[in-house]
Order: structure tokens, then C-alpha cells, then sequence
């Protein structure tokens, strides 16, 4: 089947995923002012309270800033990379999408009279380190970033918050292990793992899905062993004791990851698992299954991928008919179009267009659709931009994460119940139930 040679990379972007010097540079003259504006909670930028006017000479205050500048290093997947390759998602490069937002930024006259100072970085997402080391040196000992955002591949994210000590405000894969080791600010827009799986948990439980049955969870230690691991906690949390399906340790090695997996299907087989639970993605999970001839009467994803998605990793759409998943936004659903009336999902992506010129759209259709890498361009801008006024004008690590926990509640552009705060560092709290329809590829929103 044709699915075999995207599958290793399909499979990394499940994984979705240096020393540094001193942190203050004292020998730096100030050379700027700026008035003190620190603010809190989730205001827009231009209607930050001022609590008081009293003017702050600007100083190098930290690795990465100086009186005119923050350097803001950006991380995006080379998707233009895969496709050269033959691995199709439907998606384009995003960093023009990251420089216009931060455009914007800057536009209204920075923060606290600073500019941020984008460094691009685009990388294949495949499997193995080497990629996102290689950038991760870059950005921290040759560019000196304070401040990364993007995207970045799980547990390399602690490359820049715990061996470089690099703040970081990406989309996705923070976990409470990940928060503990990293020694600089660290937040994400989506919320953690262990927060994402008790949520997930409890959406199924209110659908009947898990009445009198017996459940069946796989996973893979290569693409997120947290992600197994919480979902087990959070079904056991809700009086679920299932039957446990773990593979690990070959990511190099796809025939042998089959293997493995297939004895676990006959296991859950034997045990009459009928609602079988993947955390580890779907291709890795449904070709595996397929391949082993399992038949699951029904299938609860805690990650969805798209029906496009599944054409290529040569996933039969019939396989999956009825499958349940959640999601954090609308994209890949019916309602996506009705993304466009949404004031702030607009005033983001026309924004976008506006200063990048790359065309984003709502239609279901459009052969290429970055409308999700738009809103988690404005998404992670957003953050950072309010934690930087939060934080005030002397900046440090230690200003970033007390401006980051005095967030609050933050409106991000297609997106629900979001704030971060004290201990708090995944903002996306809102899950929405979806069920896919293999007569149209897509995933539908299941009311309630």
C-alpha cells in the first residue's frame, strides 16, 4: 500500500510533534526610555491600563534584548520540504504568517517602546533530533534569542527552556514533566497533556460511548508516552479500567512497531475490547490496526487527523466511520466557513493576508489551507505580545513568566476558554466533540 513511505513522517508530526552566556548584560549603556505600563489580565494591547507614567531608562536587560529590540526566534514546519518529499498535508510554509503578526506588533509601536526582532527558522519535522537541534543552536548561541515561538517537536522543546534556559510560547506539547524541567518561561497555546486527557475523558463519558464497555487504549512511547499515560489516568479516573496497549522504542523501525502492535490487537481481540482509544495519532494507530486485520466497533480518538490527512497515510475512510475525537477549533469541519464571520478568527487572518500576501482560506475545499497556521500565528503573537506588556520594560525571564501567569483570560482567535495564570501555562482549555463521516472525509460536530 502506498501509505508505507509517509507513514515514518506522518508518524513524527505525531510527535506534535547549547550553553548560553549571561543572562544581563551590565556593560550596556541605556540609550532609550519608555514609560512603565506594566498591565494584567487580557486586555487588547492598545487598551492596557497604565498604572503609572513614571519613565524607565531601556537597558540590554537580558540575553536577546537591548533598549530597541527583543530578538523573538520563530519555529514552523518546512511543509513545502515535505511535499518536494511526497508527503502531501494539504499545508504550505507558515513564517510569513509569524512576520506579518509580529508586523503587527511592531506597527503599534512595539512593546514598551521596544521592536521584537523576528529570526525565522523553518525545519522538516522528521523523526529524529537532528532538525530541530541544529535550529535550537542556532537560535540560543548564534542569533541569542530571548524568546522562542512556533511550533517545535515535544520533548525537544527542553532544548531551549532547560538547556539554554530560552523562554518558549508554542502551540502544543506542554506536559506537567516538560513545565518541571524547563528552567526559562514556558507556555503554550493549547493546554497540557494531563489537562487535554481529563477534558477528553469526561466529553466521552458524557456520550454513553463507555457504558458497559470494555475499553482498549494503545499508544507509543515515540510519539507521546504523557499522552498515553494521561488518558489511562483520566479513564481510570472516571471508573474505566482498561486494557492496556503500549509499544515503544522503534521509532526507526516501522515493520517492527506492526509487529508489536498487532500482538496487542489480538490481545484486546481476546479480551472483547470494543471501544478501542488511540492517543498516539491515527496513522501510526489505524494502519497498524488495519494491517492486523482488528476490528474495533468503535474507535475514540484523543487527536484527529483530517480526512486528507488519512488519504495519504492510505487510511480507508470506511475504517473510521463513526470514529469519535475532540478538537480545540472548527478547522475540518462543516462549521469552518462559518469561521469567517467570527470577528476576531477575521480581523486575524485579514490581517495576515493583508501584510504577508499568503492567501488563507475558509473553504473545505481549497487545496492548500493554512487557516490554522494563521490563527496559531495570531494565537502565539498574542501571548507574547501581552506578556511582554505585562512584564514591563525591564525585561528578564523572571519579568516574562510573571507577565505570562498575570495573563488571565485571553481571547484568541478560534479558540474557546482560554487564560493561563499561576501554574497555568496551557491556555486552551475548550474541547469540542466531533464524529467522522467517511461519505465526506470530514469530522462533524456532535451537538451537546
Amino acid at each position: 500500500m502506498r501509505r508505507r513511505p509517509a507513514l515514518a513522517v506522518l508518524t513524527a508530526l505525531c510527535l506534535l510533534a547549547a550553553a548560553c552566556g549571561d543572562d544581563a548584560d551590565e556593560t550596556a549603556a541605556p540609550t532609550s526610555t519608555a514609560a512603565d505600563t506594566t498591565t494584567t489580565g487580557a486586555a487588547e494591547p492598545d487598551e492596557a491600563a497604565t498604572t503609572t507614567t513614571e519613565p524607565v531608562e531601556l537597558t540590554a536587560s537580558f540575553r536577546g534584548v537591548t533598549p530597541e529590540t527583543i530578538k523573538v526566534g520563530i519555529l514552523t514546519y518546512d511543509f513545502d520540504g515535505l511535499a518536494a518529499l511526497g508527503v502531501n498535508f494539504g499545508l504550505s510554509n507558515a513564517g510569513d504568517l509569524y512576520l506579518a503578526a509580529i508586523e503587527s506588533v511592531n506597527d503599534r509601536g512595539g512593546v514598551h517602546g521596544r521592536m521584537l526582532e523576528p529570526v525565522l527558522k523553518e525545519f522538516l519535522p522528521v523523526q529524529g533530533t537532528a532538525p530541530v537541534d541544529a535550529v535550537c543552536v542556532e537560535l540560543t548561541e548564534d542569533e541569542m534569542v530571548f524568546v522562542v515561538i512556533g511550533t517545535t517537536l515535544q520533548e525537544q522543546i527542553l532544548c531551549f527552556t532547560e538547556l539554554n534556559e530560552t523562554a518558549a510560547i508554542v502551540t502544543s506539547g506542554i506536559t506537567e514533566e516538560r513545565q518541571a524541567k524547563a528552567k526559562a518561561p514556558y507556555a503554550t497555546v493549547v493546554d497540557t497533556a494531563e489537562g487535554r486527557a481529563a477534558r477528553f475523558a469526561e466529553i466521552m463519558e458524557a456520550t454513553g460511548v463507555f457504558d458497559d464497555a470494555t475499553v482498549g487504549v494503545t499508544g507509543a512511547v515515540d510519539v507521546s508516552l504523557t499522552g498515553y499515560e494521561s488518558v489511562l489516568e483520566a479513564l481510570r479516573g472516571i471508573g474505566i479500567d482498561p486494557i492496556e496497549g503500549l509499544i515503544g522504542g522503534n521509532a526507526d523501525d516501522l515493520s517492527a512497531s506492526a509487529r508489536e502492535q498487532a500482538l496487542i490487537y489480538q490481545r484486546m481481540d481476546d479480551a472483547g475490547v470494543d471501544v478501542t482509544v488511540s492517543t498516539s495519532g491515527v496513522p501510526l494507530t489505524i494502519a497498524n490496526a488495519i494491517d492486523a486485520g482488528y476490528e474495533s466497533p468503535q474507535w475514540v480518538l484523543s487527536t484527529a487527523m483530517s480526512g486528507r490527512g488519512l488519504t495519504d497515510a492510505g487510511v480507508p475512510h470506511e475504517y473510521l466511520d463513526g470514529a469519535l475525537a475532540v478538537m480545540n477549533t472548527p478547522i475540518g469541519t462543516p462549521d469552518q466557513p462559518d469561521m469567517a464571520d467570527d470577528p476576531l478568527v477575521a480581523g486575524c487572518v485579514d490581517d495576515l493576508v493583508a501584510r504577508s500576501g499568503h492567501e488563507v482560506f475558509y473553504d473545505l475545499d481549497a487545496e492548500v489551507n493554512d487557516l490554522a497556521q494563521a490563527l496559531g500565528a495570531c494565537a502565539n503573537v498574542a501571548i507574547l505580545e501581552q506578556a511582554l506588556l505585562n512584564a514591563g520594560p525591564v525585561l528578564t525571564n523572571d519579568s516574562l513568566q510573571a507577565g505570562l501567569e498575570a495573563i488571565g483570560p485571553i481571547d484568541l482567535p478560534g479558540y474557546t476558554d482560554a487564560s493561563l495564570g499561576p501554574g497555568d501555562m496551557g491556555a486552551v482549555k475548550g474541547l469540542t466533540l466531533v464524529e467522522f463521516d467517511a461519505a465526506t472525509g470530514l469530522w462533524n460536530l456532535v451537538d451537546g
